[in-house]
């Protein structure tokens, strides 16, 4: 537990300052005077900002260890978030892009540390570590929607997270003690973004549908359950967590379930469950009802990055930070236009419309299953 506490902390206080900004879209929206169309195109400078981070990610982590660049760059991040709240649309593009950037380059730290106990240790903590990930949403949302409720305003409620996250931060850095220096590399010349070979581009393939719902959820769940479901904030808030929860308990069980069942058998488990939470979410007139899609999607994209990180580092070629940077990349690339997208859709079809897109795609990830075992592509494989 000891071992695991550092990248525990890091993760979940990552997730509270996450939640706490992404569950106050509507405020913020209505204070920027927009509407989904251009509110997704200015999220979509966050994902801008990580293409820009991807080629320094690696190389970062590298230089100054993951230790020192995790507690570095999620700070900053932390700094940022209060003004994403007050900041006219064009400022808050600006100050979006340099929290995907900072966010990238933490995102990239936080995994090699993880990977790092499990090399070291032997132990799985991965899926463990991102598990507590989906603690922070858990608390975080339900935190949002008692603060929205109250009328809290989205910088004060912003402010606090940061101060959470700078404090856990120097927790971790009190606790932990110095990273080994890296050996030196041989002295090559590396290519501005690490492109991805063939095995990372199908694990990609692999979670992609899975991803882009878990990133739908994030930025347009808490406008269905406002406007479709005609929730207040404080059941919105509870509706949300129960998303969180079913996230973390798969995830905090996820490297016990890798053990018993295999990474092929999860992929296509968690895609039935994103598709049936899915058609539940956009058909039940009822906040019951809600909840329990919501949970199943939360079940289902909980193990998607977690089983994407540890198959890159499987089986990728050559150092871990490069192949985790490419894994980034790739998917990045690949979900880029989601948001805006979304957003369009939300704006001149349906929210219902906006995830019902999603489906064809989370098909896709169940039928890519075989990848995270290095297979050939078979809808009805056996383990080997």
């Amino acid at each position: 537990m000891k071992t695991l506490l550092p990248p525990a902390l890091l993760y979940f206080s990552n997730a509270i300052l996450f939640v706490s900004l992404f569950t106050r879209l509507p405020a913020i929206q209505a204070s920027m005077g927009i509407d989904k169309a251009a509110l997704g195109l200015a999220l979509l400078s966050a994902p801008v900002g990580t293409f820009v981070a991807l080629p320094l990610a690696g190389r970062i982590t590298d230089r100054f260890t993951p230790r020192l660049t995790a507690l570095v760059t999620l700070p900053v991040c932390a700094a940022l978030s209060p003004a994403l709240t007050v900041l006219p649309v064009g400022g808050f593009a600006v100050c979006f892009f340099l929290f995907g950037f900072f966010r990238t380059i933490f995102d990239v730290a936080a995994n090699m540390i993880s990977a790092g106990i499990e090399q070291r240790t032997g132990t799985k903590v991965l899926a463990r570590s991102h598990g507590f990930w989906s603690v922070g949403l858990l608390v975080g949302s339900l935190c949002s929607g008692f603060l929205a409720e109250r009328a809290v305003a989205p910088f004060s409620q912003q402010v606090m997270a940061a101060g959470f996250v700078i404090a856990a931060c120097l927790l971790v850095f009190w606790m932990t003690p110095k990273d080994v220096a890296p050996e030196p590399q041989p002295d090559r010349k590396r290519p501005a973004y690490v492109l991805p070979d063939r095995t990372i581009i199908l694990i990609c393939v692999m979670v992609f549908g899975l991803c882009i719902v878990e990133g739908a959820i994030y930025d347009w769940g808490i406008f269905f359950l406002r406007e479709e479901l005609e929730a207040d904030p404080a059941i919105a808030g509870v509706l949300y967590a129960v998303f969180t929860v079913g996230m973390g308990l798969t995830r905090l069980s996820g490297d016990m379930l890798r053990d018993s069942f295999g990474p092929v058998v999860l992929v296509r488990a968690s895609a039935v469950s994103v598709a049936a939470g899915i058609v539940l979410l956009v058909t039940t007139p009822g906040l019951m009802l809600a909840g329990v899609a919501l949970f199943l999607i939360g079940c289902g994209v909980a193990l998607a990055f977690p089983l994407a990180v540890s198959t890159t580092i499987t089986l990728g070629k050559g150092q871990p930070s490069e192949n985790l940077a490419a894994l980034a990349l790739t998917l990045m690339l690949s979900t880029i236009g989601i948001p805006p997208l979304l957003g369009f859709i939300a704006e001149h079809v349906s929210l219902v419309a906006t995830f019902l897109v999603l489906l064809p795609c989370v098909l896709v990830s169940f039928l890519m299953a075989p990848v995270a075992e290095g297979r050939r592509l078979s809808l009805f494989s056996r383990r080997g």
